[in-house]
């Protein structure tokens, strides 16, 4: 009794990939960090965002750093403040709240939002303004 196992054939190599290009193409790639920053960003408008909501939102641990690089490599300006309703024990400093500085930053935070979206994909979203008309911060 011979119980060797039988090679597959020679022709079966060309079924191994399942996917197809079709299929390949109809995924959405996830979304980058920075992209899910800036819709919570936007999202929260006049209210601002802090690093618990942030975590809450899409598991950010280092909002600040975020907002870092967006102030400096993308030139959008914030605007923050601490926010003491974070503190929950007596020595614990606060999360600092995150706003968009002016109305310009808003337009710039969401034409790069809409960037990053129309790469994957998907189609343009609009948040309104919330800023008073002189342009200062909310």
């Amino acid at each position: 009794m011979n119980k060797q196992k039988k090679a597959a054939p020679k022709d079966s190599l060309n079924n191994i990939n399942t996917r197809t290009s079709q299929s390949q193409s109809n995924q959405t790639k996830p979304p980058f960090k920075v992209e899910l920053a800036l819709y919570a960003i936007l999202h929260k408008g006049a209210q601002g965002i802090t690093q618990p909501e942030a975590f809450n939102v899409y598991r950010e641990s280092c909002l600040h750093t975020t907002i870092s690089s967006l102030k400096n490599e993308r030139g959008i300006g914030f605007v923050s403040e601490p926010d003491f309703e974070t503190v929950v024990h007596f020595y614990q400093k606060p999360f600092n709240r995150y706003w968009l500085a002016t109305d310009e930053d808003r337009v710039m935070a969401l034409k790069l939002l809409n960037a990053y979206r129309s790469n994957r994909g998907l189609p343009k979203i609009n948040f309104e303004a919330w800023h008073k008309p002189d342009s200062k911060a909310a």
